[in-house]
């Protein structure tokens, strides 16, 4: 970790919401939730200066693998290469069967190939690196998915004191916490959900958090995660050399790091002047949520420009059972600039999604089935007409679903 620091590329920090300027020399600790908005603050984001980015940005067949492929735009250097190399590079690939059933180019990027089996590990892996670079030692978050498992997994592979994991009572023995725990995670568990485990965590760990040598990284809690969730627009740029990117990118959203991610992605790659000159229309950008946890969904239709959170009436779908956003006023942005739409889809056509990814050999797990049945809503309504070239985004493996049946769950 000696060569760990900050890129040199990164010009500024910037609060998500009020626009004010951050500037590193007045960091003393690793970087959280802006002090501009009122409590708890609202996420940063990290700039960049253009001209050095696009300098030392190269091109596809120069890079190496993983996440660092991308490290000109990225915000940490220094790391051995053996910390990401097997995070990210996730092929986007044409399916012919979705494609026929639907009349469409249906492309899907399945992100079970990580070495965690989600999305998750492009955040943690950044997040803490970023956190690791400014100075802090551990790491904690609530989690009731793969992002605990992630986070314990990079602090092993970074060599640092064990992610602190908080999870909802209910969860012990669960697949999570023998995840977490397999890659030595301290597993606490507290609270009827995520929320709860989230506020009996940060008042367990209220000192070492002020001080900085412990830096909650939960979902746009710090900048990191977010940057390591872009990588997937990058790919996804990257994917469709000399022709036009998909019309639509339908993206299941909790958190929603990998939603405003891919905007941002994109964005950066025409401000950086790195974008293909066939890329002349971004994606529109599709939110999906399960009918019983839909907050981003009610506000997007509400026309507010802020996410008020709900009671969540439980979803299969871990991943999208998330009541509340303190990214959701970036989401809604991400969305509209994009001409896109937010998709509340039933439980019982997500399970049936998840059934027909089986049979047509594809390993996704519940969240990654709610894209499917938005899409075939969409096509339904005709909010996506025929021949239309669309991405399904899937976040991770089929097998944590199986293995919760295998434990008496849904």
């Amino acid at each position: 970790m000696t060569d760990l620091r900050v890129s040199p590329h990164v010009a500024r920090l910037r609060c998500s919401k009020s626009g004010v300027e951050v500037p590193l020399a007045s960091l003393r600790k690793a970087p959280g939730l802006c002090s501009c908005c009122p409590a708890p603050g609202k996420p940063l984001l990290v700039e960049y200066e253009p001209g050095a980015v696009r300098a030392a940005w190269q091109p596809p067949a120069a890079r190496e693998t993983g996440l660092f492929r991308f490290g000109a735009g990225l915000p940490v250097t220094g790391l051995p290469a053996s910390y990401a190399a097997d995070v990210g590079n996730t092929p986007t690939l044409f399916h012919a069967g979705l494609s026929r059933e639907l009349e469409l180019e249906v492309f899907i990027k399945n992100e079970a190939q990580n070495p965690t089996g989600s999305f998750k590990d492009r955040g943690l892996a950044l997040g803490i690196a970023l956190g690791a670079a400014f100075g802090a030692r551990r790491f904690c978050l609530p989690t009731q998915g793969n992002a605990g498992v992630a986070a314990a997994f990079f602090s092993s592979r970074l060599g640092l004191p064990p992610a602190v994991v908080y999870m909802p009572e209910g969860y012990q023995g669960s697949i999570y916490h023998r995840a977490c725990s397999h890659f030595g995670g301290e597993v606490v568990f507290a609270g009827a959900n995520i929320a709860g485990a989230g506020q009996a965590m940060r008042a367990a760990l209220a000192e070492p958090l002020a001080g900085g040598e412990c830096v909650d990284i939960s979902t746009f809690f710090e900048p990191g995660r977010l940057e390591g969730k872009k990588t997937m627009g990058f790919e996804i740029a990257e994917a469709f050399p000399g022709s036009e990117l998909p019309g639509a990118i339908f993206y299941p959203t909790g958190g929603g790091t990998g939603l405003v991610g891919i905007w941002k992605a994109l964005n950066e790659l025409r401000g950086w002047g790195v974008a293909d000159a066939a890329h002349t229309q971004l994606p529109r950008l599709i939110a999906v949520q399960s009918s019983r946890c839909a907050p981003v969904v009610n506000a997007f239709r509400a026309g507010a420009s802020e996410v008020t959170p709900v009671t969540s009436q439980g979803t299969i779908a871990d991943g999208l059972d998330v009541p509340g956003a303190i990214m959701g006023h970036a989401m809604l942005d991400a969305v509209r600039a994009s001409n896109g739409f937010a998709a509340a889809v039933e439980e019982p056509d997500i399970e049936r999604a998840f059934q027909d990814f089986g049979r047509h050999g594809i390993g996704a797990g519940y969240e990654s089935a709610a894209t499917l049945a938005a899409l075939r809503d969409a096509r339904r309504s005709n909010t996506i007409a025929a021949g239309s070239k669309v991405l399904l985004l899937l976040t991770g493996t089929h097998l944590i679903p199986l293995a919760r049946r295998g434990q008496g769950g849904e």
